[in-house]
């Protein structure tokens, strides 16, 4: 029952986010008779799409979230507060004194700034690695390679080649698609093959982050089967079939609280 419940809960939402793709504000107290719901009801699903950053909700009425409008101030706010709940828990599964991979994801970033609390020896793509808060004892060390912009990401023959003649305890990475059917992608051809070797590299544990706009998502290019992966870190939005179909994989999906 309570599995049926929530596959109708985002069934609802997701038809309220198409109601509202209209381009003007919709009511709230309409959207509530629509689906045949109570305010209370249709204020909880709203609330929940705001800190998911799909909606702005405010005076009676909602909008769908859009990043070129200052009203997605709020709504992109939620996403930052997700990502920053999502890294803060990767130092849970790293131990300290550890080499550890990072790939030049956002998410990855956040988490090198959780990760000050121990020395580690990090080894990444992301050139913005070096602004991050760290630990004294904390190596990192830039692969080199082809400077890839808006991103900052080292990518190209000389990265992989670097990464080919070493070896990480982890791999933290972030990805634009998790999903059953597809593995872990990308959408930046550039950085598949980089990804990928740092998941062949990896010694002891993968561990994906991702925010539950990826999770179930299969993007343009293939990085790893989900058999590379050992842990998936991601939000309690994420969808619950696909979040199952992962778990049924072998990989400990863990849903951190917004």
């Amino acid at each position: 029952m309570v599995k049926n419940s929530m596959v109708n809960v985002q069934a609802r939402r997701e038809k309220i986010l198409k109601a509202v793709d209209q381009g003007e504000p919709v009511v709230v107290e309409q959207l509530a008779r629509q689906f045949d719901v109570s305010i209370t009801t249709l204020r909880r699903d709203l609330k929940a799409l705001a800190e998911m950053g799909q909606v702005h909700w405010h005076h009676g009425l909602v909008e769908k979230a859009n990043v070129a409008t200052p009203a997605n101030h709020a709504s992109r706010s939620g996403i930052e507060l997700l990502k920053d709940t999502i890294a803060a828990a990767v130092p849970s599964y790293i131990v300290k004194n550890s080499t550890l991979f990072v790939n030049s994801s956002s998410l990855c970033w956040r988490a090198i700034n959780q990760l000050a609390t121990m020395p580690l020896t990090i080894i990444t793509n992301n050139i913005r690695a070096t602004e991050c808060v760290r630990h004294p004892e904390t190596s990192i060390i830039l692969t080199g390679g082809e400077i890839r912009y808006p991103k900052e990401s080292l990518v190209g023959t000389v990265a992989v080649q670097i990464l080919e003649t070493m070896q990480s305890d982890f791999t933290l990475i972030g990805c634009d698609g998790i999903s059953e059917k597809g593995g872990v992608t990308t959408q930046n051809i550039f950085e598949a093959q980089v990804n990928a070797t740092m998941i062949r590299r990896t010694k002891q544990k993968v561990i994906c982050v991702a925010d539950y706009r990826k999770v179930g998502v299969t993007s343009n290019y293939h990085v790893a089967d989900l058999a590379a992966v050992d842990v998936l870190i991601t939000d309690n939005f994420a969808n619950e079939k696909a979040v199952r179909d992962l778990r049924r994989q072998g990989i400990d999906v863990v849903q951190v609280a917004n």
